[in-house]
């Protein structure tokens, strides 16, 4: 049996699987599935099923009990990439998912094979992904999610593209109805698969997206089927108390950990976070760090202030953190660059121990961070490569959206040349002129030759 931790996936057998709801009484909670295509989204509202539709299209889901689905992977379209297992909380219950007991997941397939994924980090959700079944390569995966949203089954319905009626639309006049669907266990009428009407008159479409209060909690790694992940950071709708930090954590080098996830012990080396800003405007850059004097300030652009470095893991097993606050603007890319420094010697990046970045966004807690409820994007290292640089995450905001690419890219193995952005924010392994890592240790622990200059064209020239 395994046992997925949030964010963790597993591999399953190709054939069909039960996924079943545990830890809830009946008639808590509403269990649904929806089919997504490449863009994380569903084709059509035909794709999205639970108790008023049952049954996907061509049959390979199906809700056969109220706490139940079972999948046919054989039979799943070529073009849905991911299966999204969720919950969401019965209208008649109070309170959120985290109160309803130990909410989680069980996958059982007839090769034997099963896998758990508990419900991890909910707070006060109201609907949310437990489980994630994808592709990958050719081969089907299970992801534990633990993500979710406090407006509960509106927003969960919504940001995967359905589009669900809160009544439903009248029949036409002397139209012969149709023979009704058959009805799933736990079958009630407050929401109503769309129904074919039609087309409305084109409208303007507004020129502000409306604001997304949907809690972010989601985790990027080499292995998720996605590279990419947003906050809506309008949702703070002008309270200056609300804060975004994004920071570096590991837990040290060739970290052993027992079974629970714990460090039980781990090695000497450090790394070193770089934050290479990019003036949109005047494609001029400037590297944040936690070295004196160039730990930047809020009070001018990028608009960023470095806490200092970490040196090394945490005490007491905790993980280091090395981080900045941003006051996030629209004409500033942000990339996440990491080195393992030329006083460390070459090898994995990926071997310090999980390391990833934290994006958090949320109402500052006692010490000015983001507290418990922010959201929050996690980034890990991807695959290990003899390269001294990784950029872990490029960060943009546009109309007050704040995007992630969690895509590990790596420089060229053994060169000291820090990554950047060309002139169109494209990355750029090796910018031509750009600043060169060094030895801490011999340069008065200034890592970098440079920390300003001007963004390269795409030909790599100045």
């Amino acid at each position: 049996m395994t046992d997925l931790a949030r964010g963790q996936n597993t591999t399953i057998d190709d054939g069909t699987l039960t996924v079943s709801v545990s830890g809830v009484s009946q008639g808590t909670i509403d269990l649904m599935a929806f089919q997504l295509g490449h863009d994380l989204r569903v084709r059509s509202d035909a794709d999205f099923v639970f108790f008023n539709q049952p049954t996907s299209p061509e049959g390979a889901v199906r809700l056969v009990a109220a706490d139940r689905i079972t999948i046919d992977l054989r039979a799943v379209p070529a073009g849905i990439e991911q299966l999204s297992i969720a919950v969401a909380l019965d209208d008649s219950v109070a309170g959120s998912l985290a109160h309803t007991g130990h909410l989680g997941v069980v996958v059982e397939q007839p090769t034997g094979m099963r896998v758990t994924a508990r419900a991890l980090g909910l707070t006060t959700e109201r609907a949310a992904v437990l489980l994630e079944v994808y592709r990958r390569q050719g081969t089907w995966k299970a992801r534990n999610v633990s993500a979710g949203w406090d407006t509960g089954l509106a927003a969960l319905v919504t940001h995967h593209g359905v589009d669900v009626s809160d009544h439903p639309t009248p029949a036409p006049v002397a139209s012969v109805p149709p023979a009704p669907a058959p009805a799933a266990p736990h079958q009630r009428a407050p929401m109503h698969a769309p129904a074919v009407a039609a087309a409305p008159a084109p409208t303007v479409p507004p020129a502000v997206s409306p604001i997304s209060f949907e809690k972010v909690r989601v985790t990027l790694s080499k292995d998720s089927a996605t590279k990419t992940a947003r906050i809506d950071l309008r949702k703070n709708q002008g309270d200056p108390n609300w804060v975004l930090t994004v920071g570096l954590e590991w837990d040290g080098r060739g970290a052993h950990y027992d079974p629970y996830g714990r460090v039980i012990r781990y090695g000497t080396g450090d790394l070193d976070v770089y934050f290479f800003c990019r003036d949109e405007v005047t494609n001029k850059y400037v590297v944040i760090s936690g070295e004196p004097r160039h730990r930047g300030t809020l009070e001018k652009w990028p608009f960023i202030h470095h806490y200092g470095d970490s040196k090394g893991p945490g005490n007491g097993n905790r993980a280091a953190v090395e981080q900045v606050r941003v006051l996030p603007t629209e004409n500033g890319e942000l990339l996440v660059n990491v080195y393992q420094s030329v006083d460390n010697g070459i090898g994995a990046i990926d071997t310090f121990g999980r390391p990833r970045v934290a994006i958090r966004y949320g109402r500052a807690a006692p010490g000015g961070l983001p507290g418990e409820d922010a959201d929050e994007i996690l980034v890990y290292v991807g695959n290990g490569q003899d390269s001294y640089w990784a950029t872990i995450a490029h960060i943009d905001v546009q109309d007050g959206i704040l995007t992630v690419d969690g895509e590990t890219r790596y420089s060229h193995p053994g060169s000291e040349r820090m990554p950047g952005l060309d002139t169109t924010g494209s990355w750029v392994r090796e910018p031509q002129g750009g600043p060169v890592g060094r030895s801490k240790k011999a340069n008065r622990g200034i890592g970098l030759t440079k920390y300003t200059g001007r963004c390269p064209t795409p030909t790599g020239k100045y």
